[in-house]
C-alpha cells in the first residue's frame, strides 16, 4: 500500500528537522573553532544556518547547551582514535593514536581545544572525555592483571591525563610553530609510555 500524503509529509518533516539540528551543530563547531564563544552567538549561528532563534532553542534548549554539544562532538575524534587503535593493536597503540589525534586537534583548532581545556579546568569536562577515560581505565586494568603496569591502572590513567593536558597546553601555545615540535611530541609519548608500562610487544 502507498503511504498517505500525511504520512509522507510527516516523514519529510522529520528528515528536515534532523538536518536542521545537524546544521546548527556544525555551524556552531565552525564558529567556535574560528572565533571562540564570543563569535558563536545565537544570532551568528542562526544566520549561518538560515533559521530563527526559536528553532535553535527547540533543538538544543539554549546557547550553552549547543556550545557543549559542539565541543563534545569535536572531541569525539579523540575517543574514536583510541577505540580504533585499541581494537586493532591493543591499548598501547590506542594511546599513541589517541595522543596523536588529540595533539593534531589542538594544533589545527587551538580555540576549540582551549574551550575543552577550560571545561576540564572548571570541573565540567565534555561527557566524551569521561567516557574515554573510563574506557582507558578498563583496558589498563587488564594490563595491570597481566603485570604489565608499573603502577595501578587508576594512577596510570591519572598520570597519562596529567601529561596529556600539559602537552596540549604546549600545543595550543605559540611554541607549536617550532620546527622541532612534532619530534618533541613523539619523544614525549614514548618517554611517558616507557615510564608507565613494562616492556611489551605492543
Amino acid at each position: 500500500m502507498k503511504k498517505s500524503r500525511t504520512k509522507q509529509s510527516q516523514e519529510k518533516s522529520l528528515i528536515v528537522d534532523k538536518e536542521v539540528k545537524i546544521a546548527l551543530l556544525e555551524a556552531t563547531m565552525r564558529l567556535l573553532s574560528s572565533e571562540g564563544k564570543e563569535g558563536a552567538t545565537t544570532r551568528a549561528i542562526c544566520a549561518e544556518v538560515g533559521v530563527t532563534a526559536p528553532t535553535m532553542y527547540h533543538h538544543y534548549g539554549d546557547l550553552a547547551s549547543l556550545h557543549s554539544a559542539a565541543i563534545n562532538e569535536t572531541y569525539r575524534q579523540v575517543g574514536d582514535a583510541y577505540r580504533e587503535g585499541t581494537k586493532s593493536m591493543g591499548p598501547l597503540h590506542g594511546l599513541r593514536q589517541g595522543w596523536a589525534r588529540f595533539h593534531n586537534f589542538a594544533h589545527k583548532e587551538p580555540l576549540m581545544c582551549r574551550l575543552v581545556i577550560d571545561q576540564i579546568a572548571a570541573g565540567q569536562p565534555p561527557s566524551l572525555v569521561a567516557t574515554t577515560l573510563e574506557n582507558v581505565t578498563a583496558d589498563l586494568k587488564k594490563l595491570e592483571q597481566d603485570g604489565l603496569l608499573k603502577y595501578s591502572a587508576e594512577d596510570t590513567v591519572r598520570l597519562l591525563w596529567m601529561l596529556t593536558l600539559g602537552g596540549i597546553c604546549f600545543t595550543t601555545s605559540e611554541r607549536q610553530n617550532d620546527d622541532g615540535y612534532p619530534r618533541l611530541q613523539d619523544l614525549m609519548i614514548e618517554i611517558t609510555l616507557d615510564g608507565l608500562f613494562k616492556k611489551t610487544n605492543q
